[in-house]
């Protein structure tokens, strides 16, 4: 037996499983299983005109239905709804038709992705959009955007409202929704003048009114923030350290001048001190002694040389 079909969806959607018997047919018995679970029991069991729920495996309980309740035209397809990454696997379409024993009809095999994952590169200063489109229809109950480092939300918006009591200090009136009206499930916001601490990864869980309670991951993004050299850093943090360091070496610049000058002032009093007293400074004597050496050298040498002049013969 072969694979007939291959479908891949994101997780939260519904999805269409095909199983096409003979078009007069009338169907009395369909059971979709997958093999991996068969023994836990049926993905969907239909027999007398009924389902019957207590030979369904739990994971599938609510979940599946007939796509046609009447399964005209030998239709025996059904609906899974609010797929998840456990769904991922190869379902099977079994169908007895009146006078005939079991039959294999058709087959699936569900791919479910992660989520739909998108990287992206920004400039600080810039603003963002966070991408997030929730195509199942219904009204947007929750929307939630979180960045996985983090405790507390990105942004919170409950009923068309938004929420700032969960949301993380930093992203406060700095993020807004795409459309205010959510339209066609568009859930993207903008982030506002971006941060070098704003890179991290993004996720975006909705919850409508087809859905079960639990928010469904719907988008991905990893998001690098770099450096656009323009000053428009972190504002909050690295703005203030990059001031900082420009205020400190200042600061020590300033202190090396007046030390500098003290010094100067000092020297210049005490000099001014010692000339009213008679006495040069320092530096003046000992110029003073080395002249004074040197004036007295060439004298005692005229004398010895004069001491040894031979006499004069008359």
């Amino acid at each position: 037996m072969s694979v007939s079909d291959v479908k891949t969806v994101q997780p939260g959607e519904d999805v269409l499983l095909l199983c096409l018997g003979p078009r007069a047919a009338d169907i009395v018995f369909v059971e979709w299983i997958r093999p991996d679970l068969e023994s836990e029991g049926s993905v969907f069991f239909f027999r007398d005109d009924r389902t019957y729920e207590n030979y369904q495996h739990p994971s599938f309980h609510g979940r599946v239905e007939l796509r046609d309740p009447q399964m005209k035209d030998g239709d025996a397809s059904v609906i899974l709804k609010n797929v998840t990454i456990k769904d991922i696997g190869t379902y099977e379409c079994n169908v007895r038709i009146t006078g005939n024993s079991l039959q294999f009809i058709s087959s699936v095999h569900l791919k479910v992705k992660d989520s739909d994952h998108q990287q992206i590169t920004v400039k600080t200063g810039d603003d963002v959009t966070l991408q997030c489109l929730d195509h199942r229809g219904g009204d947007i109950e929750l929307l939630v955007w979180r960045r996985l480092d983090l405790e507390e939300d990105v942004f919170d918006c409950r009923h068309g409202s938004m929420s700032d009591n969960l949301q993380h200090p930093s992203f406060k009136n700095r993020v807004e929704l795409r459309d205010p009206e959510m339209k066609d499930g568009d859930v993207s916001v903008i982030l506002k003048k971006v941060k070098i601490s704003d890179t991290g990864t993004y996720e975006c869980y909705v919850r409508n009114s087809n859905t079960q309670p639990q928010p469904q991951l719907i988008s991905n993004i990893t998001m690098t923030v770099i450096d656009s050299g323009d000053g428009a850093g972190d504002t909050e943090d690295g703005g203030n350290m990059d001031r900082g360091k420009h205020g400190h070496v200042g600061l020590v610049v300033v202190t090396v001048l007046v030390v500098v000058v003290v010094i100067g002032f000092m020297i210049y009093r005490r000099c001014r001190r010692l000339n009213q007293h008679n006495h040069q400074c320092p530096a003046d004597e000992a110029a003073d002694h080395e002249l004074q050496d040197l004036n007295s050298k060439p004298e005692v040498k005229i004398e010895e040389v004069e001491e040894e002049k031979p006499p004069v013969e008359t």
